[in-house]
């Protein structure tokens, strides 16, 4: 038999033991494609394998025979010669087969285990009536061996230590993990963290500017919103959008849609606003951006009386006393959705498409969009809540592109010719990447992203920030991957979207004219309303600077 000369038996109490068979010396697979400050990886995973029955008389021998037989060739399956998974130690009772496996980075040593227990089940289940009910890790330690690692954080993990050749990670994984691809999936975390990642946008090229266009106003235009009581702070970074602001950004938001989507093709739907933890995972946000949405809990129950102590608690106190409250909420379900696009995906996830039949072309503009914005809140340029108008697509490479370019072009010509803002296009590189993880898209010659950029004049000289106000990009097919989408002959889909910040609108346009709307735009002006802003004894503001009207 295999490897017979080598066997050591300990036998006791209908208990065999083979320590050291296989173990010559771990081979160190060196990790592959790009270079990463990991330069190696070793892997070493004990678990105990519970058999579905208990072992009877020689059934012990013929069991362990078996496995120092075949599980050599069972772990071979895909690995380089020499770099197979090794068994460092075997041993078989009546209840359990114990292993412990040590490997490099291809076919990893818990793989390894995996591929025990359906060797066990195929080969044994036929023959001896025996298959495996259940794995239990007894450790699995993670060596990373390269020069000047760091010390991160990583799921499970419940030590760390230093060691000459790198670092050493103990986890405490169980049997759903190992099917779960966990452990791949730290790994791979861990690799992550020691790269550099691109948290902004290191690519911004202007790629086309309007002609400088004469100042007119010179203010900032925020201040003055509330002064005047156009607008209202209902909460940081929320705000009651009252007359004639609201009129300005209806109309501003009925030209995107007449002048920039309608012409291409677009169709309004209304997109869901409470977004799936699933669907934020399968968007990246989850991994990308937790820090910047917000999310959504459900009550703990229906009952009235669940919440008897919380709701005793706000009359006695007074105070809404949301310590308290958490208690009686269920973990978050949901996000609110960071760019209203989630929902777009999802509606495809899943299911099979047909290219030889036109783009699909939807807008949204049924809410708001919510962000904890990490910037900080700053005015109506920067918010918590926004109205949004957002446009999405799905197509072949090609119309998806075209669909892209021809909006970019439309929000060009209704900026720059009918509203008169003074407005730039920029190559930069895609928020949706970088929420994503993914660092960098080399192989496409499409550009992903381009920024509408419209120029402030209350900050300056031209080569101050200048404010995004709209953006148009191709995803390429990464979504279509994440969330499965297929298409009836298997040919390659892409996806886009474009994004509206209303508020970012109206600021960029009275930035440039001001509030005298004598001096604005021809077609703003025929429709304006000119409704007049609520006014109060004590708001706006303004209203304090007058001495009250006499009844």
């Amino acid at each position: 038999m295999l490897f017979k000369k080598h066997r050591i038996y300990v036998v006791f109490a209908s208990i065999i033991t083979y320590k050291n068979l296989f173990l010559s010396r771990i081979v160190v697979v060196k990790l592959e494609e790009k270079q990463t400050a990991v330069k190696d990886l070793r892997l070493r995973v004990a678990a105990d394998l519970y058999l579905s029955r208990e072992l009877r008389g020689d059934e012990v021998e013929k069991v362990a025979e078996y496995a120092v037989s075949s599980f050599p060739t069972v772990f071979a399956r895909g690995a380089v010669k020499g770099e197979e998974p090794k068994i460092v130690e075997l041993t078989v009772t009546r209840e359990k087969l114990s292993i412990t496996v040590e490997s490099g980075r291809r076919v990893r040593a818990h793989e390894a285990v995996k591929r025990a227990r359906k060797a066990l089940g195929e080969e044994l289940g036929p023959k001896m009536g025996l298959g495996v009910r259940g794995i239990s890790v007894k450790f699995f330690e993670v060596t990373f061996i390269g020069e000047n690692l760091r010390e991160v954080r990583l799921p499970f993990a419940r030590k760390v230590e230093k060691t000459e050749e790198g670092l050493k990670y103990w986890l405490e994984l169980n049997e759903s993990d190992l099917y779960a691809q966990v452990p791949d999936r730290i790994i791979s975390l861990f690799n992550e963290k020691q790269e550099e990642r691109v948290t902004g946008r290191e690519v911004h090229r202007v790629v086309w500017c309007s002609p400088a266009k004469p100042v007119k106003y010179a203010l900032d235009p925020g201040p003055l919103l509330e002064e005047e009581g156009w607008v209202k702070r209902f909460h940081p970074g929320i705000w009651y959008y009252l007359q004639p602001y609201t009129s300005l950004l209806r109309i501003l938001e009925e030209m995107i849609i007449e002048k920039v989507a309608k012409p291409l093709g677009f169709q309004e739907v209304v997109l869901p606003k409470l977004i799936p933890l699933e669907v934020a995972r399968k968007k990246g946000h989850l991994s990308g951006i937790p820090s910047e949405m917000l999310y959504v809990c459900e009550p703990g129950s229906r009952e009235l009386s669940y919440f008897e102590e919380y709701t005793d608690l706000v009359k006695v106190f007074n105070e809404p006393r949301p310590e308290v409250l958490q208690k009686f909420l269920k973990e978050p379900a949901f996000t609110l959705p960071y760019a209203q696009c989630e929902p777009f995906y999802e509606l495809f996830a899943g299911e099979t498409v047909n290219l030889d039949n036109p783009p699909i072309r939807l807008y949204d503009r049924s809410g708001f969009s919510f962000r904890h914005e990490a910037g900080g809140l700053r005015s109506l340029e920067r918010l918590t809540a926004f109205t949004r108008i957002e446009i999405v697509y799905l197509g072949k490479p090609e119309e998806v592109a075209e669909i892209r370019d021809r909006l970019v072009d439309n929000y060009l010509s209704l900026l720059d010719k009918t509203l008169d803002i003074e407005v730039r296009s920029a190559e930069v590189t895609p928020v949706w990447m970088a929420h994503a993880g993914v660092v960098e898209d080399v192989s496409r010659k499409i550009v992903a992203t381009f920024d509408i950029e419209a120029y402030l004049p209350f900050r300056g000289d031209r080569g101050s920030e200048w404010l995004e106000i709209a953006n148009a990009s191709v995803h390429y097919d990464k979504y279509v991957d994440w969330f499965n989408i297929k298409e009836r002959k298997g040919r390659e889909v892409w996806t886009g979207c474009s994004g509206n910040g209303l508020e970012r609108w109206v600021y960029a346009f009275l930035a440039r004219h001001g509030f005298n709307a004598e001096d604005w735009p021809v077609e703003v002006k025929r429709l304006w309303p000119n409704f007049k802003p609520v006014t109060m004894d004590t708001w706006p503001p303004r209203a304090l600077k007058k001495p009250p009207e006499s009844s």
